[in-house]
């Protein structure tokens, strides 16, 4: 049988960004793929909409579920599915955002940059899809302090070619070596949506794989066209104790032991900053992080650090240090954006246990 390349996706009430999705997928100069598009959850309408589409194109497998998984154990699922379905047919699998359109020598672009970078991870150029002169992330890179965020946000494109070095890619367009998943596993069932992939990358890094941009392959990304549909206080805060849970699972303890002093200093300076300013949606996040991630969380933690550790072994300690990135100078530039300039951040726009408009 000949090779393909899975490409997964999943839709939850965003049919209208799919169907672009896929209309470009379909436009690429490379054809030797199968889009594996996943309904988590939708209302029926927007599924009989799907599968009068959809059923009978032979490069589309569609996957209807009963209800919302998240994105999380929904891409599991799609995961399950394609190494069940089309296991050794494939050496890569792509994993896309419904609300992206490629450009199309995208994925031939993705493809050879894994081969001739002997990369396990690739990112790509995401340019936001409302504004072409903007990057959304090339990838992520990590802080000291435990912090994944995205590489060269809103960013001049132009400023970014050839070949870049990360610390994992954002799941919205990226590829992923098969073995590497076989061996390190999929998305952490911890996670809901937001920052699975995050964790994932890190994974990876802190096992050996290598992680790349592809920065000469480009997709338009609609930022958060899904995630506004759920963004409020509590997926903040869940996104919150993932950047612990992650560092707290991952990192060997003479990175936890090195960076701990960084760690204590930045966060008394945090609390300071929110009484100070008298930002209590802050302070109160902030306080209920700690108290779920040392108290509530606490044996899952320990439990998912431990199975990590029987079943993996990390890289040095000092190969790891030297891939992150020291916090002062990011933050302080929040600060100044937040606290000094009085920039409202996305944060600032929701009320308490409701979602963002």
């Amino acid at each position: 049988m000949s090779q393909i390349t899975p490409i997964l996706i999943i839709n939850w009430n965003g049919n209208e960004d799919t169907y672009g999705c896929i209309d470009s997928l379909c436009s690429m100069d490379n054809l030797n793929f199968k889009i594996i598009l996943a309904d988590n959850g939708s209302t029926k309408e927007n599924q009989l909409d799907l599968r009068s589409k959809y059923e009978n194109n032979d490069k589309i497998d569609l996957l209807l579920f009963d209800k919302n998984h998240g994105f999380t154990k929904g891409t599991n699922k799609m995961l399950s599915y394609v190494f069940t379905n089309y296991e050794n047919r494939f050496e890569h699998i792509i994993m896309l955002n419904n609300d992206t359109v490629v450009a199309s020598d995208w994925l031939s672009k993705m493809l050879i940059a894994a081969k001739e970078n002997d990369a396990d991870i690739v990112a790509c150029k995401m340019i936001n899809f409302f504004n072409h002169n903007e990057l959304d992330n090339l990838g992520h890179r990590m802080l000291n302090t435990g912090e994944i965020i995205p590489i060269a946000h809103r960013e001049d494109p132009k400023k970014h070619i050839g070949i870049s070095e990360n610390f994992g890619s954002c799941a919205g367009a990226s590829l992923y070596n098969a073995q590497m998943l076989k061996k390190i596993g999929f998305f952490d069932p911890y996670f809901e949506t937001g920052y699975e992939d995050a964790e994932l990358g890190v994974r990876a890094v802190v096992l050996g794989y290598k992680s790349i941009s592809a920065n000469d392959a480009v997709v338009y990304h609609k930022i958060s066209q899904s995630v506004k549909k759920v963004f409020d206080f509590d997926y903040v805060l869940k996104i919150q104790k993932s950047i612990f849970y992650s560092y707290l699972k991952l990192m060997p303890w003479p990175v936890v032991l090195i960076n701990l002093p960084w760690f204590i200093f930045k966060y008394i300076l945090v609390l300071l900053v929110d009484i100070f300013a008298w930002r209590p949606k802050y302070l109160k996040m902030l306080l209920r992080t700690f108290k779920e991630i040392c108290i509530d969380d606490r044996k899952l933690i320990g439990e998912a650090r431990r199975q990590f550790i029987k079943n993996h072994k990390p890289i040095s300690s000092f190969a790891i240090m030297k891939k992150q990135e020291f916090f002062l100078w990011f933050d302080i530039k929040r600060f100044v954006k937040y606290i000094l300039l009085r920039k409202q951040s996305e944060f600032d726009k929701i009320k308490e246990g409701t979602k963002k408009d």
